[in-house]
C-alpha cells in the first residue's frame, strides 16, 4: 500500500469519525464574575446568619436574667446583626432564593410594623393602630411558637407584621414616643420580667414572643445561606449552583437589577422619598432603635460589594475576585468613570444622613431634608448608571419607576 494511499484512508476514518460530533460552544470569560458574585453572597449570609446567632444568645440571656446591662447587649446585638443583612439586600429583586415565591424576605424585613398586632401600646402616640396584641391576648393566642409568628405576619394587613427584624426591635425598644425628641424608643427591661403564671404573664409571654420571632430569624436565613453555599450533591444542585453555571448573561443581568432595584426603587423611594414627602415616623424602616441612616449606608455598601466583587467579612477574611466593574471598565471606561464617581458620591451623601432619621425629614428641618434628598438624587443617579454600565455589556435592564439623573 503506498503511503499516499495509507494517508488518504486514514484522513477519510477521521472524518467519518467526526462526522456526527458537534462543536462545543467556547466558554463565556464572563462567568468568573457570577463564581465572584456567588462567592460574595454566601459569604454575606453566613455573616448574617452568625450575627443572628450571637443577637439570639444574648436574648437568651436577657430572658434568663433581666436587666438593664441585658437588653443594652440584646440591642447592641440586634444592631450587628442588621449591618451584614443591609449588605445582603443587594441580593434582591430577581426571584432569587431570599424574594422568589418561597422567600422568606416578608418574615425576615417587613415594615413598616403596626406595634399593637404584636403587643399594646398607645394608640394616641404616633397613628398607632389597633391590633390583635398577639402577646397580650393569651386567649385566642395561648401558644406562641414560631409558627405561630410566621402565620400572623401580614395576617389582616400588609402592617401587621408579627415577624423579623423589625418585630425583635419593637420588643427590645418598644414604641418611640420621641421623648426626648432624639431618643429611640425606651422600654425597659422589666418589661421582661415576669411576676406569674408564664401562659398568661404579659412579661412572660413577651419573652416568649422575643425567643420565638429570633428562633425564625435564624430558620429563615438559614434556607436563604443553604441555597448560596457551594454544593456536593450534583444530583440536586442548589441555586448557587445554577446561577454560576447557567446562562450568563442572565445570571450577569440579576446582578444588575439587585443593584439598579435596591438603590432606586427601595432605597430611593420606599425608605427616603416616602417618608420625606410624609414626615411620618412610622414610614422609617427601623423607627423603634433610631438606626435607619446606619440600614441605608449598610445597603449602599452591599451595592458596592457586588458591583466591586470585593467583600471584607466580620472575621477580616476577604472575598474578591473577577467584578462588573472590570467588565464595565474593558467595555466602555466612561461609563466605568461615571460608575464609579456615581457610586461615590452616594456614600458621601448616605454618610451626612443623621440619625435619628424621623428628625431629619421633619418639616422644620430644612437642613435635615436637604441632606436626605441629595442623598435621594445620588441613588437615583447612581441607579441610572447602572443601567448605562449594564448598556455597556449590551445587557438591558427592565425600566425602573422614577429612574432618571
Amino acid at each position: 500500500m503506498s503511503q499516499f494511499f495509507r494517508v488518504t484512508v486514514l484522513a477519510a476514518a477521521l472524518i467519518y469519525m467526526c462526522a456526527g460530533c458537534t462543536r462545543s460552544e467556547p466558554e463565556d470569560p464572563r462567568r468568573p464574575v457570577l463564581e465572584t458574585y456567588a462567592a460574595i453572597v454566601a459569604a454575606t449570609y453566613e455573616d448574617t446568619l452568625a450575627a443572628a446567632r450571637e443577637l439570639d444568645a444574648a436574648v437568651d440571656a436577657l430572658l434568663a436574667q433581666p436587666s438593664e446591662q441585658a437588653l443594652s447587649v440584646a440591642r447592641d446585638r440586634w444592631r450587628a446583626a442588621r449591618i451584614p443583612y443591609g449588605y445582603s439586600e443587594a441580593f434582591r429583586f430577581y426571584a432569587g432564593p431570599i424574594d422568589g415565591e418561597d422567600g422568606p424576605e416578608g418574615r425576615l424585613n417587613g415594615w413598616p410594623l403596626d406595634e399593637n398586632h404584636v403587643d399594646a401600646v398607645q394608640l394616641d402616640a404616633y397613628n398607632a393602630a389597633p391590633g390583635l396584641n398577639i402577646i397580650g391576648n393569651a386567649q385566642a393566642f395561648p401558644e406562641i411558637t414560631p409558627e405561630l409568628i410566621a402565620a400572623q405576619n401580614e395576617a389582616g394587613g400588609e402592617k401587621n407584621i408579627a415577624s423579623g427584624y423589625h418585630a425583635i426591635e419593637f420588643l427590645l425598644w418598644g414604641q418611640d414616643s420621641n421623648d426626648p425628641p432624639t431618643s429611640a424608643g425606651r422600654r425597659p427591661y422589666t418589661d421582661f420580667v415576669a411576676k406569674g403564671d408564664p401562659a398568661t404573664d404579659v412579661a412572660a409571654r413577651r419573652g416568649t414572643y422575643l425567643k420565638a420571632a429570633t428562633t425564625l430569624l435564624i430558620r429563615d436565613l438559614e434556607t436563604v445561606a443553604a441555597a448560596w453555599r457551594v454544593s456536593g450533591n450534583t444530583s440536586t444542585p442548589n441555586y448557587r449552583s445554577t446561577f454560576v453555571g447557567g446562562d450568563v448573561y442572565t445570571g450577569l443581568k440579576r446582578m444588575f437589577t439587585g443593584m439598579a432595584a435596591l438603590a432606586e426603587v427601595e432605597m430611593a423611594g420606599e425608605r427616603m422619598n416616602v417618608p420625606l414627602l410624609s414626615g411620618d415616623q412610622e414610614e422609617e424602616q427601623s423607627c423603634f432603635s433610631d438606626t435607619t441612616a446606619e440600614d441605608l449606608r449598610a445597603n449602599a455598601v452591599g451595592i458596592e460589594h457586588v458591583y466591586f466583587g470585593h467583600y471584607v467579612r466580620t472575621n477580616g477574611e476577604i472575598v474578591s475576585g473577577p467584578s462588573l466593574a472590570d467588565l464595565v471598565k474593558e467595555a466602555d471606561p466612561r461609563v466605568a468613570e461615571e460608575m464609579t464617581a456615581r457610586v461615590t458620591r452616594t456614600r458621601d451623601s448616605l454618610e451626612a444622613v443623621r440619625n435619628p432619621f424621623d428628625r431629619e425629614i421633619q418639616p422644620d428641618n430644612k437642613d435635615g431634608q436637604a441632606r436626605a434628598q441629595a442623598a435621594i438624587d445620588a441613588l437615583r443617579a447612581e441607579a441610572l448608571s447602572f443601567a448605562r454600565a449594564a448598556k455597556s455589556l449590551k445587557i438591558f435592564l427592565s425600566d425602573l419607576e422614577g429612574l432618571g439623573d
